[in-house]
């Protein structure tokens, strides 16, 4: 959808058309892994394929950092899982086994904090995102074994995220300490219809983690925000999420999630990011339709602020152009009555 709106805009500069669509001033900086041996045996795709600099199998297949192998779909446009390297594990022992990244492998932007700062002055808001580590544990496992182990083989789950959280508030902090204004959390935990793992296990395993990696960052910068994202209902989980720090939730889903109800229930507590369907309106709807849930989701949950209106996700390849249009033109020219 980049390149049609750059058309629509006339315009090659990318911020040229964000700031067409009034949704300038969001800035995004993040340290990075980069494992030596990755590093010198990654390329980038080869030609004619798309995807990360990562080491290529074939022109559709290929394997990152952590040794999960990842095949390319037809067009390009979305990826699955084939493997990863803690698949067989039976024992803590196979986990300690594992080769994970280590805060040794972090790479941050030169004069990091500098460029925050050059960031904020420039009027933008700046977050830097990390990886859940519950994605990245199912990606090394795969999803119905990390699913499974929080029943049946908790010490491999334990084992591996005690691996996977240091290194996930080693690269938090590094966001506090330049002076970011939000940590990102990305990573699905939820499907349309409830939590994935179920509220209890994540309860046990993976709310006292985010508590402790929190305060960890709060303690160098008290006022930094927390932004979780997961697709689907997240319903069962958002005082949990709200109780260890959270105060950002995205994507809101309204397939999912009424934000709404949503908004009713947590009001001031949380700040709703996202909420415009992508599998609904912006895709199948008219562009009519677009303003009439964008007005709708500014009406019921904008008034006292705590709102960032969003599509739902991404913008899918099929989304009529009017219709993104309609959307952020309804957002930048709502008045409340």
């Amino acid at each position: 959808m980049a390149a049609s709106l750059k058309v629509h805009f006339a315009t090659e500069d990318w911020p040229a058309v964000q700031r067409e669509l009034g949704i300038d001033g969001w800035a995004d900086l993040a340290p990075w892994l980069a494992p030596p041996d990755f590093e010198r045996r990654s390329t980038p795709p080869p030609p004619d394929a798309q995807g990360p600099r990562a080491v290529w199998l074939d022109r559709r297949t290929y394997e990152d950092p952590w040794g999960t192998r990842f095949q390319i779909g037809s067009g390009g446009r979305y990826r699955r899982w084939l493997s990863g390297p803690l698949q067989q594990a039976k024992t803590v022992d196979d986990v300690l086994a594992c080769r994970f990244a280590t805060d040794q492998d972090i790479r941050e932007p030169d004069d990091y904090a500098r460029r925050v700062e050059e960031l904020k002055a420039g009027q933008s808001f700046v977050s830097g995102e990390i990886e859940n580590p519950f994605k990245r544990y199912w990606h090394l496992r795969g999803l119905e074994n990390a699913l499974a182990d929080y029943l049946a083989d908790p010490e491999l789950l334990e084992a591996a995220y005690d691996r996977l959280f240091r290194l996930a508030t080693a690269l938090a902090l590094r966001i506090a300490r330049a002076d970011a204004d939000m940590v990102k959390v990305v990573g699905d935990v939820a499907m349309q219809d409830r939590v994935m793992m179920g509220p209890r296990p994540w309860r046990q395993y993976d709310k006292p983690r985010w508590a402790r990696l929190i305060a960890a960052c709060r303690a160098v910068r008290p006022d930094l925000l927390f932004f979780f994202h997961s697709d689907g209902k997240l319903t069962d989980l958002v005082d949990d999420l709200l109780d260890v720090g959270f105060t950002v939730i995205n994507p809101i889903q309204p397939e999912c999630m009424d934000p709404a109800a949503v908004k009713r229930r947590w009001g001031r507590r949380l700040i709703l990011y996202g909420g415009i369907s992508i599998q609904r309106t912006l895709p199948f709807g008219r562009p009519a339709d677009v303003r009439r849930e964008v007005e709708h989701l500014i009406a019921c949950c904008g008034a006292e602020g705590g709102l960032v209106v969003m599509p739902s996700n991404d913008i899918q390849p099929d989304t009529p152009l009017g219709n993104i249009l309609a959307c952020y033109q309804a957002v930048r020219e709502y008045r409340f009555p």
